[in-house]
């Protein structure tokens, strides 16, 4: 059996890989936008509506993105209609091109000893596999990331370029991950990691310039770059205080732990300290592949953990495939005694990672695993409630984005079927969901305590409740 497995390559991983991203994709077909992207929906309809004529969004409802990753939606829509569907096709082509980096990566960085079917413990990482079905541009940016990491590694000067390119114009985060690969081509060299091609330094240049060029497009069209002057989205663009910066350090740190995550690094950070501690176990392999982990976590964290945007577990998928990399290689050359049992236990945790849900009071990345997906079930029998009862949607105030379905599900909205703005003071109904996290606690609680629950649904801890002012 072991000398079976052995004998699997990488490339049979990959395609059992693109099977079940091809079946999820035939399975959520039509899932909609959910959460931060439905405001990337509302922004590659603009695009869509106006032709594909101009690609800067307006103030109005620009974050500072750059726009690649709504462009695209904007360009599936045209070429192939705009459904769910489209985007879809989009998303499994982006995910196929993540999962095929992930190949080269694990292929060129695995440790002799190590099998290809271990790319499979990385497949399973609970962020990775929920975002496999989010139309955000996190995916995008994954690949541009491990494109980028691999293209060095590999040494491919023309690839470097687009891949860098591609990590500026998909998201701001690009700007911290193009920082940290230029450090981390500066150590790959300083520990003769890699050989010292200077062709890929012109890819640095080519990038910067390309994306200065957007930059001053962005000015003359708008009047600003890279920081919005919208309302909504400045806010999260601004630095903080020192309690701020503690308490998003806890977030920044607990967003490695959760979901699962944490067996990663109960076991990895003993092995690693044993690794730096004994000269004699040195490898190029997992150097390249630690180094990188240390220098993207550590640009993320002087990036993030200083401003008031709220931090995603999303945000560091690479970094958590990265640590899965590392330990798999520490625990085959370290000889581990009980290396089976430990991945056994990994896989349980990434697995156990899907039914974590906190009590509401807690904010939760409800993207970053797929718990999310018992969430869509429970809204339609509650609509069906609603309309059963006879109660009129304008009287039910709600934080749930069910006002939004013109960019959710592409499918207009009746004014009729439209919710109130959430209010306590003058609902008579109130919808309350864990799945969103605008709602703050003592909001929470006194509609909980002090309301009639009329009805709820739950899955697993994933609920919709319906409530009536006791007194109106």
């Amino acid at each position: 059996m072991l000398n079976q497995l052995k004998k699997i390559s990488y490339l049979q991983v990959f395609n059992v890989a693109c099977c079940f991203l091809i079946i999820s994709t035939v399975l959520f077909r039509d899932l909609p936008f959910f959460w931060d992207a439905i405001s990337k929906s509302a922004r590659a309809n603009w695009i869509y509506e106006n032709g594909l004529k101009q690609f800067i969004v307006p103030t109005d409802f620009n974050s500072g993105h750059p726009p690649l990753w709504v462009s695209l939606l904007a360009i599936s829509w045209t070429v192939l209609g705009k459904s769910i569907l489209s985007a879809r096709i989009l998303l499994l082509i982006v995910n196929i091109g993540v999962f095929w980096q992930i190949s080269r990566l694990c292929k060129n960085n695995f440790i002799k000893g190590v099998s290809a079917v271990a790319m499979l413990l990385v497949c399973l990482e609970p962020t990775l596999m929920a975002q496999t079905t989010s139309l955000n541009n996190d995916m995008l940016l994954l690949f541009f990331t491990l494109f980028s990491l691999n293209s060095l590694i590999n040494q491919k000067p023309f690839l470097f370029t687009l891949a860098l390119i591609g990590l500026l114009f998909t998201n701001l985060r690009g700007i911290y991950l193009f920082t940290a690969i230029l450090i981390i081509h500066a150590l790959y060299l300083r520990y003769r990691l890699i050989s010292n091609n200077k062709t890929l330094f012109i890819a640095y240049f080519i990038s910067a310039i390309s994306f200065g060029i957007f930059c001053i497009l962005q000015y003359k069209e708008l009047g600003w770059f890279l920081i919005t002057q919208n309302t909504n989205y400045n806010q999260h663009r601004q630095s903080t205080g020192i309690k701020s910066v503690l308490i998003n350090s806890i977030v920044y740190a607990k967003s490695y732990l959760e979901y699962g995550r944490f067996i990663v690094f109960i076991v990895l950070i003993p092995l690693l300290l044993k690794y730096v501690k004994e000269k004699s176990l040195k490898n190029t392999r997992i150097d390249r592949i630690g180094i990188a982990f240390l220098v993207i976590a550590g640009v993320l964290f002087l990036g993030m953990v200083p401003f008031s945007n709220p931090i995603g577990d999303r945000y560091f998928m690479i970094c958590y495939i990265l640590a899965i990399i590392l330990l798999i290689n520490l625990i085959v050359l370290l000889h581990l005694k009980y290396k089976n049992l430990i991945l056994s236990t990994v896989v349980i945790c990434f697995l156990s990672g899907h039914f974590w849900v906190y009590p509401a009071t807690i904010s939760q990345s409800w993207d970053s695993t797929l718990a999310y997906l018992r969430y869509f079930p429970l809204e339609e029998k509650m609509e069906n409630y609603i309309k059963d009862s006879g109660l009129v949607n304008s009287s039910i105030g709600t934080r749930i984005r069910l006002n939004e379905r013109d960019f959710s599900t592409l499918k207009g909205v009746p004014e009729i079927r439209k919710y109130a703005h959430f209010d306590i003071q003058s609902n008579r109904y109130i919808l309350l969901s864990n799945i969103e996290n605008y709602t703050k606690d003592d909001e929470l609680l006194e509609v909980q305590n002090n309301w009639e629950l009329l009805k709820t649904f739950s899955d697993c801890g994933v609920f919709i409740s319906l409530y009536k002012r006791s007194k109106y």
